[in-house]
């Protein structure tokens, strides 16, 4: 009986301490490479504090990075951008980039997690993958066959990554795209008609992949002939 009183005794403090922790989450969003004071929130108005406590409460805005992002303003209570934020070197290749802060309050003891969405903009050019492209097409392949392309890439993500492609015209292939959406796209060529060496040796095709809005574009040329297929040039246009 004693010892359970005991442990009654030792789990009352930690009891008391954690009640007088508030926790709870907030919200913000800023977009990357905005600049340094921009205002993603106002802290006074979320933590429901008046401002002129924000000093006296010792705020104080806490993340695990190695730079801080993020400072308070005592006298507005907002919270601004202290450091260049640079989505693709914080999150490669994720869709959704957060950073995550805590803010505290002493006097009484507040905690507030705050959750700041880093909004993607187009700020990179898609890139192929592969500087050079061979392409070995037999004269007797049929129509309907396809090839794999050369895949291009783009460090932006969403909307503002590799969305299509685009053939330069001809009348021996198309192209097949797949993916697109959230995802990168990729693409295929499809032979429409049966290749006549002694009509046309050589074919000269331009690959275009294109992000979602279009405001960068990139070439990928390539030369092929029924006996043999040569690369000749890589070019990046906006």
């Amino acid at each position: 009986m004693g010892s359970i009183r005991n442990n009654e005794i030792l789990c009352l403090p930690i009891v008391l301490l954690l009640s007088g922790w508030s926790v709870a989450q907030i919200s913000y969003s800023v977009s990357e490479e905005v600049d340094k004071g921009t205002v993603t929130g106002n802290l006074a108005k979320d933590l429901n504090v008046n401002v002129r406590d924000l000093q006296t409460r010792n705020l104080n805005v806490v993340s695990g990075y190695s730079k801080r992002y993020f400072e308070a303003n005592f006298k507005t209570g907002d919270l601004y951008v202290n450091e260049r934020i640079d989505r693709e070197e914080l999150c490669p290749n994720v869709i959704k980039c957060t950073l995550n802060l805590e803010v505290i309050l002493s006097n009484p003891m507040v905690l507030r997690r705050i959750e700041v969405t880093i909004a993607d903009l187009n700020d990179n050019a898609p890139a192929f993958v592969e500087k050079s492209f061979s392409l070995n097409i037999s004269e007797s392949s049929p129509a309907g066959e396809h090839f794999l392309l050369p895949l291009a890439l783009d460090a932006d993500t969403g909307s503002n990554s590799v969305k299509t492609y685009r053939l330069s015209a001809n009348e021996y292939f198309s192209l097949d795209i797949q993916g697109g959406g959230e995802h990168t796209a990729s693409a295929e060529l499809v032979q429409q008609k049966a290749l006549d060496r002694e009509k046309q040796a050589v074919v000269k095709l331009t690959l275009t992949a294109v992000d979602g809005v279009e405001q960068y574009v990139v070439n990928f040329t390539f030369i092929f002939s029924t006996a043999l297929s040569t690369f000749t040039k890589y070019t990046v246009s906006k």
